[in-house]
């Protein structure tokens, strides 16, 4: 015969598990029926700007030389081109090199019945890069005019890159700064406060071009000009994610 306190207890048992999982289910479901709140942030862009004063002038110029014939017109160059270098070696000019030579003929004006005009001699040029500091600029021009260069290709200012990374450093620091004075005024109108920072972007930084002080090409005389550089804008913008 079957022991009647066994038969009983089984549902007994099996009751109390199937309450306890239904209590487990009632308090779980409330849970997971919420949803879950998206953190709220604002975005906010900031920019700054650094002042680079220019320390190096970049200099383009040359010699241009005429004769009757392509050989006397490199003859005339070869005479003025090599003391312009051999002064400028003694003045000791930064990354002096060579940047273009031309030959090319010379014509005279178009018959007026329409015919081509005629060579009537060749033009040769050679030109050469160099840097300077900008405190020697006008006596370098000084002495490569009365040494020969009688045309000026170009020159432009410039900087150190150890200088222009400082001015970056300084130009970001500002566009942080303003990022967040932005984000605190507009939350504070809002009766909110920053809590942190969860995103940064910071903008591609342009590479540090030279400045052009004359771009054209154009002859220069005895008399040189005054050479004053200046300082250039580094800017630099950063974007903030700031939850709140």
């Amino acid at each position: 015969m079957d022991d009647p306190i066994q038969t009983l207890s089984m549902p007994v048992y099996l009751s109390s598990c199937l309450l306890g999982l239904a209590l487990l289910l009632a308090l779980a479901f409330p849970a997971l029926a919420q949803e879950v709140q998206p953190e709220r942030t604002l975005t906010v862009s900031g920019r700054g700007v650094a002042s680079l004063p220019f320390t190096d002038a970049v200099f383009n110029l040359g010699v241009q030389a005429e004769g009757r014939t392509a050989a006397d017109a490199q003859a005339q160059l070869r005479e003025r081109i090599n003391p312009l270098v051999t002064r400028l070696k003694q003045l000791q000019v930064q990354k002096l090199a060579t940047t273009s030579v031309q030959l090319y003929p010379r014509y005279s004006d178009p018959s007026p019945k329409g015919g081509p005009g005629q060579i009537v001699g060749f033009t040769a040029s050679s030109n050469l890069q160099f840097q300077v500091p900008l405190t020697q600029a006008g006596t370098v021009l000084d002495a490569a005019v009365g040494s020969g260069a009688n045309v000026v290709q170009n020159l432009s200012f410039t900087a150190p890159d150890a200088q222009y990374a400082e001015a970056r450093a300084d130009a970001l620091a500002r566009a942080v700064a303003d990022a967040r004075a932005q984000a605190e005024v507009v939350l504070k109108s809002l009766g909110l406060a920053a809590k942190q920072v969860r995103t940064v972007q910071v903008g591609s930084p342009p590479r540090q071009p030279p400045m052009p002080f004359i771009k054209a090409s154009r002859p220069i005389e005895a008399d040189s000009m005054p050479i004053e550089g200046g300082a250039a804008e580094v800017e630099a913008t950063v974007t903030l994610q700031i939850s709140y």
